[in-house]
């Protein structure tokens, strides 16, 4: 997927449209580097056991520590793209989500200061909020139909809105680790942007959560899509 063919005379407007592809095309650029990343760091974490083994004991390892050094900046690079990544795919979520409960409430057009706020990351409680949305409930039936399709939905998005729960509760432990002052309370971190409190020396608050994220972000310009051609 990448971003459907929406009528420019449809009910979206050109601030929603320029909007939602704006965003698609941030996160997409940021996904394939973030995963870029990922593979870079794992196949220098596989070079540097070889070389470990190969160089065990040594007077001369600088195989093994030119391998590290250059995986210290993989894994500092992995951070940096992720978080790019995340700050962008859940602005096109949040989006596009409104955007999609509007057209399929008929209500009127977000307004441009709704949207350039929308396009802003969300907090972790206000993402929460978006993946609770009923989307599966707002979409019209497929003409071939796929058994148990509504109901597959809601499963997928539910397993992300408990992602992010988890990532809610993750973000309180590291404050408590770190000692420090807030958030101190689900609550508090819910107002919290992940990007703020996802710590290079701790493990990834976005782990496990970032990944089926983008399939929703990706899906949900299609499932307006879908509904704007429904009619």
């Amino acid at each position: 997927m990448r971003f459907p063919r929406f009528d420019e005379q449809g009910p979206l407007t050109t601030t929603e449209l320029e909007a939602l592809r704006s965003l698609n095309a941030a996160f997409l650029t940021a996904r394939y580097e973030w995963q870029s990343a990922v593979a870079l760091w794992d196949r220098l974490q596989s070079h540097g056991a070889v070389a470990e083994q190969h160089e065990t004991p040594t007077t001369f390892p600088f195989h093994g520590q030119a391998l590290q050094e250059i995986a210290n900046g993989a894994t500092a690079y992995e951070r940096h793209a992720a978080l790019t990544a995340w700050r962008y795919t859940a602005a096109a979520l949040v989006l596009g989500v409104a955007v999609l409960q509007r057209v399929a409430e008929a209500k009127q057009p977000l307004s441009t200061t709704t949207v350039e706020e929308l396009c802003q990351e969300p907090t972790l409680g206000r993402l929460h909020e978006a993946l609770s949305v009923p989307v599966a409930d707002l979409l019209p039936e497929r003409q071939l139909g796929i058994p148990n399709d509504r109901e597959r939905t809601a499963q997928r998005w539910a397993k992300v809105r408990d992602g992010v729960d988890d990532a809610i509760e993750r973000v309180v432990e590291i404050a408590e680790d770190e000692e420090e002052a807030d958030p101190r309370t689900k609550d508090e971190a819910a107002g919290c942007l992940l990007t703020q409190h996802c710590p290079p020396h701790t493990d990834p608050v976005y782990q496990g959560v970032l990944e089926p994220l983008f399939r929703l972000a990706e899906e949900v310009s299609f499932d307006i899509n879908r509904l704007i051609e429904k009619g």
